[in-house]
Formats: C-alpha cells, sequence, structure tokens
C-alpha cells in the first residue's frame, strides 16, 4: 500500500466516525456567524379597536376588514418600502385590530407603527357615516427591547440541522459506504439438497 492511499484510508475512516459531531459544530458555527453578520430587525405594534355607533356585534366583522384594508399598498402607507415593513391582524372574536410595523431601529419600528395606527382611524372615520362604525388607538407602538430578528438560537438550531443533513448524504453517498455495501456477500442458504 502506498502512502497515498494509506493517508486517503486514514482520513476516510477519521471522516466515518467523526462526521457527525464535525457538522454539528460546522452548522452550529455557521447559524452563529449569520446571526453575527445580519443586521438587526426590530418590530413595534400598535393596537387600533372598532367602536360601533349602532349594533356592537359588528365590530369584530369590521376589525377583520379594517385588517385587510390595512396592508393594501398605498391606502395608508406611501411608499413600497413602507408597505413591505407594515403587517396587521385581527382576532375573529374582539374588535382589535394589530398592525406591526418592522425598521432597522426600535425608534423607528415604533413611529411606523404609530403612523401607521393614525393613518388607519383618520381613513375608517372618514368612512364613518358610511359604516357606522369608528375606529380609535387602543394602544400606542411599545419600545422593542431587543431585536426580532435574527434569533440566535433559532438560526443555530437551522445551521447544524442543515450541516447534518448535508453530511449524512454526502457520507450515505461516498464511494466508500457504497463499495462497502457491494462487498458484503449475500448469505448463502443452508438447506435441503435438491
Amino acid at each position: 500500500m502506498t502512502s497515498m492511499t494509506w493517508t486517503q484510508a486514514r482520513v476516510t475512516g477519521w471522516l466515518r466516525r467523526w462526521w457527525l459531531p464535525l457538522s454539528l459544530l460546522l452548522g452550529a458555527l455557521a447559524g452563529l456567524f449569520y446571526s453575527l453578520a445580519r443586521e438587526p430587525v426590530y418590530s413595534s405594534d400598535a393596537y387600533v379597536v372598532v367602536v360601533a355607533e349602532g349594533d356592537p356585534g359588528r365590530t369584530a366583522n369590521f376589525a377583520q376588514a379594517y385588517a385587510r384594508i390595512a396592508v393594501q399598498p398605498g391606502l395608508i402607507t406611501s411608499g413600497e418600502q413602507a408597505h413591505r415593513t407594515l403587517s396587521a391582524s385581527a382576532s375573529p372574536d374582539a374588535p382589535l385590530v394589530r398592525l406591526t410595523a418592522i425598521a432597522p431601529t426600535a425608534q423607528e419600528a415604533v413611529a411606523r407603527a404609530d403612523q401607521a395606527s393614525t393613518a388607519l382611524i383618520s381613513y375608517a372615520n372618514m368612512q364613518a357615516t358610511n359604516t357606522g362604525v369608528r375606529l380609535a388607538s387602543f394602544a400606542s407602538a411599545s419600545m422593542p427591547l431587543a431585536p426580532s430578528s435574527p434569533v440566535l438560537l433559532v438560526n443555530v438550531g437551522i445551521g447544524t440541522a442543515a450541516a447534518v443533513l448535508v453530511a449524512g448524504l454526502v457520507f450515505l453517498a461516498s464511494p466508500s459506504v457504497a463499495s462497502g455495501s457491494r462487498g458484503e456477500r449475500a448469505p448463502s442458504l443452508v438447506g435441503a439438497e435438491a
């Protein structure tokens, strides 16, 4: 056996023994690096309540409608970036609309959420004579204490899982594993001869 073949066999044996811990370590480091390299994103929520002038049973339905209206491009936001950084949702059994804004800084996220809340209230109250409901501020946006993204543990977990999956597929497809499985002889049947 030449030294080249001996070295290759030794490296292959080492990789076969340590591929799982090595892939776990590399995946975790990749997730950690991604979390540290990515710019933080902050999110802030503002809440708007629907107030009915007539039948209060309609308020939850109007909350759902205004949550869908709030994310229409150009209706309460100006510009594509403002539209992409705003989301809205409403509970099916409560007359509340939650407006969530994301931004690179906590202060900007709060400002965007409050601005969207004010714009939605203004738009809805201009339609109050036709709809019979009004919107009012329920809670202003609060200052986020930490970024909502990236989440370090989630990214480390995803990186680790992806690395183990790729390393496992490479290990199973490697020639040494394939030749090892082909090299096994089928067991001979022992029984009465014909």
